[in-house]
Formats: C-alpha cells, structure tokens, sequence
C-alpha cells in the first residue's frame, strides 16, 4: 500500500504545474520588435541568419522548467510563466503554468547574427515558429503584450516543421526563394538536411492551406509535393487562392538560365469556370509563350499527351538564351491543370522533366481527380 501510495506521489510531481521560482534579478529594455519585413533585399540574408533557432540542435536545449521568476502571462492557451535573465542562453522561456509541454516560448539569438533575437514559439516534435525580431532583451512589459498573440500565431514570419525537416517562409523576398541552406560544418550538425526550403507569398490566402496534412490546398484537395524521388531537393514556393493554387520549383533567384541550373517548374491548377476549357487555356499560354520568348525552334514534349489524357496537350520550344521551356495543359476534376518547365537542353534534362510532370501529374489525378 504505501508503495502504491509513493507511485502515484512521483507520477503527480511529473506532471505538476512548474514550481514557482525566485523573482529574476535583469531586466530587458528593448520596447518594439524589429520590422519585418521590410520588403527590400535584405530580409532573405536576415531571415536566414536566424535559421538556427528553430533546428532541433538548438530548440532541444531549451529550460523546462522556469530558471526564476518574471510575471505570468494570460493567452488563450492558458497562462503561461516567464523567466530567464539576461545573460542566460535562452534569454527568457515562458512556459505553461499547468504543467503541459507544449507550446514552449523562448528568445535565442542565433550564431552569427549579432545581438538579434528571435521569439519562438515550440510545439516538440511538431514545429518551430518564429514570430518576431528583437535588437536586444525585450521589456517584460513588451513579451507580455507578445507572446499571447505568439501562441496562437500558426505561421509566423518562418516556421521549421521537424517531420519533413522543412523550412517556410510566410512572407515574399523581394528577389525571389532564398537561396538552399549551407550545409553546416559541426559533426553531427547536417542544416542541409532541413529539406526543400518553402516560402508563402502574403499575396495567396495561407488559410487555404492545411499545416498540418502537407500544407494541402483545402478547395482542391491537393498537397504540392515537396520532394521528389531521386531528384535534388528543391526550392518551392506556394502561392494559394480560393480558385486556384500554383507551386513553383527553382533554384536561385535570376530569370535568365545559366548552365548548370536546376530545372524549374511551376505547377498550377484553376478551378474551371464559365468559357474556360483545357483548349482555350492551351491556346491562351502557347499564345504568350510565342510572343515573350526568343523561340529557336520547337522541341519534343518529354511527356506524351493524348485526348482526354492528364495532360491532354503540349507545347514545347528551344529558345536562345532560355533553354527549353514549355508547358503541359489537362484537366482533373473539376480544376484545370498546367504545367510550365524550363531547363537545359540536353537528353538528360529532358528525361528529369518528364520524371518530374509524371510526379505531379499523377498526384493530381490522384488527389483531385477523384474528388
């Protein structure tokens, strides 16, 4: 009996509420978050910069448990305590008042990035979400107002999602995707491995998306693939609309192909509506194609078509300076479907498009066409 009593004793203090530490001695001074972003050059090197205070080789070293005392904070998940002190690693944590290990908020700076700090918010096992910039310790005063909308904040400015190791960005760079990540060079440490590197343009509508099946296009039931088998992980961006939805695939951020590119693509599917139909929308794109490229000579389509096929037509050129570009039309459900590729023109080349338009392809006649 009493070693039943002092089993259930210890699963108690596991799963208690955060014991209540001392008042902390430092105090922050930073009264605003940095801006961001700014919508200039800068913000992908920044927000780069700031990276690794999402990886798990950094968010796994976070405190518990509170170190001392600031204030408890009210949200709508719940109170939560704030701690830390200035000199700490993670210069304050708040955690849940009742116990529970998730979410966890901290401040970090990142290697490299001077005296920048990054509020996070940490759903283990699940996700990393910064939320703001600071140029220094915040307030208390400031972290109050903060980390209440913080918790509830899915998106953030970036967020790291541990599963497909992947990074997101919420916001457009001004030059295009951010460049892949440097593979780090501490053992152990592999920053390559967080996988395809994914921006949101704040010009779609992000809650069409669903974070937590793919990112999947809610009104068309379809997840851009993120991967691809055999292939090198590319750069992505999703762009996600009520009527319609387009994922991109490049590499870099010039529009003009240099060799040794990897190719490009981008995806897109519209829901069908009035006049519109698989041959208009062929037309339509082929028609533009003609008058913006520096066309050369027609090239072979590295996907077959066919009548009532997925795609159904296609066109394809070699230009003079942009390599072979083209595109693929078909329809599934009731969405239209195009894809647009460019890429070197070499036998290689070609048989890596037409790997990739059957990936897509077929997830699309998968996912949408059966609904």
């Amino acid at each position: 009996m009493v070693r039943r009593i002092s089993i259930l004793l210890v699963a108690s203090l596991l799963f208690a509420a955060p014991a209540m530490a001392a008042p902390c001695k430092t105090a922050g001074s930073v009264a605003a978050a940095i801006p961001f972003p700014k919508g200039d050059a800068s913000d992908v090197p920044f927000a780069r910069s700031m990276i690794p205070v999402m990886l798990p080789e950094i968010s796994a070293a976070v405190p518990r448990l509170p170190t001392c005392t600031r204030s408890t904070l009210r949200t709508a998940l719940g109170d939560f305590v704030l701690s830390g002190e200035n000199g700490d690693a993670f210069p304050r944590v708040a955690v849940p008042s009742n116990g529970k290990a998730d979410p966890i908020v901290y401040l970090a700076p990142s290697p490299g990035a001077g005296d920048t700090l990054a509020l996070v918010v940490l759903r283990r096992g699940s996700s990393a979400v910064v939320t703001r910039f600071y140029a220094g310790v915040p307030s208390d005063a400031r972290l109050a107002a903060d980390i209440p909308a913080a918790v509830t904040d899915e998106q953030g400015i970036m967020r790291f999602e541990f599963g497909p190791r992947t990074v997101l960005y919420s916001f457009a760079p001004d030059r295009g995707p951010p460049p892949a990540v440097e593979p780090s060079k501490r053992p152990g440490v592999d920053i390559a491995g967080t996988g395809p590197q994914i921006f949101i343009p704040d010009s779609g509508d992000p809650s069409t998306l669903d974070p937590a099946n793919g990112l999947r296009h809610r009104p068309s039931g379809f997840a851009c693939p993120q991967t691809f088998p055999g292939l090198a992980v590319m750069l992505m961006s999703i762009d996600p609309r009520g009527d319609a939805l387009a994922c991109s695939y490049r590499a870099g951020t010039g529009l003009a192909l240099k060799e040794g590119d990897p190719m490009r693509y981008q995806l897109v599917l519209k829901r069908q509506s009035g006049s519109d139909s698989v041959r208009s929308v062929f037309d339509q794109l082929v028609a533009s194609g003609r008058a913006s490229l520096r066309i050369e000579a027609g090239h072979p389509p590295p996907l077959a078509t066919g009548p009532g096929a997925l795609p159904e037509f296609a066109m394809f050129w070699e230009t003079e300076d942009m390599g072979v570009q083209g595109v693929w039309v078909g329809k599934a459900g009731a969405w239209l479907v195009w894809l647009r590729a460019q890429y070197p023109p070499t036998a290689a080349d070609d048989a890596e498009a037409g790997k990739v338009a059957r990936i897509l392809f077929a997830a699309v006649a998968r996912e949408v066409g059966a609904r």
